[in-house]
């Protein structure tokens, strides 16, 4: 069994335009103190991270509340081209309940609607963000607003498209809109 570990790590990773920098704070020290203890302050959007339908939607649900089993299940890794993703792209490929894009295809409204109704709970980006650079907000509505939960800036770097088993769960963190998560692929395609 091959593992794929598709999560950036936070203290280097780039945040994203507007967001601060993590930060992390010794708290207790080895030579000092006898053990290490820290502090973190972040993003809850650094990094590979889970967008909960909080983060744009009033009242929405906290990525405390999402059910774990959308998180970890069969996957499908897919290299999109550079252009608008609609509903006539996503029919010529069989349906999935999670759904990684490696690329800079744009999400149009069809093709959201077209993936909810044939069983999509989970999609992924290689991207920072799930939105395009024009319109972050409206693809962010329409895909938390049918309840699909959103994984971004995700390392997908030397992984082969294909199918695998999924593990993307992200901390509870109740109130919050969004948290990092450690994000694993597992190609079983040996184990069969």
């Amino acid at each position: 069994m091959k593992i794929y570990d598709l999560s950036r790590e936070i203290m280097s990773t780039r945040p994203f335009e507007g967001d601060p920098a993590p930060a992390m704070t010794r708290l207790a020290n080895m030579a000092d103190d006898g053990y290490n203890l820290s502090t973190i302050a972040m993003s809850l959007h650094a990094a590979t991270h889970v967008d909960a339908p909080l983060h744009f939607i009033r009242r929405g649900k906290d990525v405390a509340s999402l059910p774990a089993e959308i998180f970890v299940g069969e996957c499908t890794v897919m290299t999109v081209p550079g252009r608008r993703l609609d509903a006539m792209y996503f029919m010529r490929y069989p349906s999935t309940e999670r759904l990684l894009l490696r690329g800079g295809g744009e999400l149009t409204e069809s093709g959201i609607g077209y993936l909810y109704n044939n069983g999509l709970k989970l999609i992924g980006t290689d991207r920072e963000s799930i939105g395009s650079p024009s319109d972050e907000r409206s693809t962010h509505l329409a895909l938390l607003g049918y309840g699909i939960a959103i994984l971004e800036n995700l390392n997908l770097t030397g992984v082969p498209d294909g199918k695998y088993m999924l593990s993307a769960a992200p901390l509870r963190i109740k109130g919050g809109e969004a948290a990092p998560c450690r994000a694993l692929l597992l190609d079983l395609t040996d184990e069969l």
